[in-house]
């Protein structure tokens, strides 16, 4: 399945991932870096494997996520790795990810991995829309800085999952009204893979049950639920 490798909003690189363990939710593939990556990104891979104790926090720093050829961008529990070595500073690389939904290598590692996911009125998103809706949110819940690539929030509604802390990363939009779909991870405590927020855009934290959440325990179940609805309206 190729991929872009984005650090925040700039492309570093493509990968042409295959399934490592799907029990565990890995993926692999040979990662081709461009000018950028070699510029900007290349010391920061290599401090975090001089040591045996890495800096995550600068690691994080950097932001990473990819995008498969059909626009979906993964958000792994794992996080994702970067093999580099300064004794071969132009030799090959590989990137590895490991903690991806089950539902990604049934859905995309097929015959036709370049099939859209989403049908009308829901679309993908560019990398700018995704760091904006994640920055957003961030505020929206009392977060002050984006922390890691995968944001940290606490639910104070009973409704939406209460004092559980959740990480999230936008993965596409309802055209028409502005709904964003996250997907979501380490959550110790519930089973919702997916959640729709509708973002108010106030730039502030928001309180009194806002912004709106709407979780799912997997992406099927948004596409039942949400998805299919919102197209038969759509064609109306």
């Amino acid at each position: 399945m190729k991929a872009t490798v984005f650090s925040h909003s700039n492309i570093i690189g493509t990968t042409d991932l295959i399934i490592g363990d799907a029990s565990m939710g890995s993926a692999y593939g040979t990662f081709t870096p461009n000018e950028f990556y070699f510029k900007h990104i290349q010391k920061h891979v290599w401090d975090f494997w001089k040591t045996t104790n890495p800096d995550y926090d600068k690691w994080y720093a950097l932001r990473l996520n990819v995008q498969l050829e059909n626009g979906y961008y993964l958000f792994p529990a794992g996080g994702y790795t970067i093999d580099d070595s300064p004794d071969l500073p132009n030799g090959q690389k590989r990137i590895d990810i490991a903690g991806l939904n089950s539902h990604i290598f049934n859905d995309f590692f097929n015959e036709n991995p370049t099939d859209c996911f989403l049908i009308d009125p829901w679309e993908t998103i560019n990398i700018g829309q995704k760091l904006a809706y994640e920055d957003e949110l961030s505020k929206e819940f009392g977060l002050t800085t984006v922390n890691k690539s995968l944001l940290r929030f606490l639910q104070p509604d009973k409704e939406k999952v209460s004092l559980i802390s959740l990480t999230y990363s936008a993965l596409c939009k309802n055209s028409p009204n502005d709904d964003v779909l996250f997907s979501v991870t380490r959550t110790d405590l519930i089973k919702e893979k997916f959640v729709i927020i509708h973002l108010t855009w106030s730039g502030i934290q928001e309180l009194n049950g806002f912004p709106r959440t709407r979780y799912f325990k997997t992406f099927d179940d948004f596409k039942r639920i949400r998805m299919i609805p919102d197209n038969k309206d759509w064609e109306e």
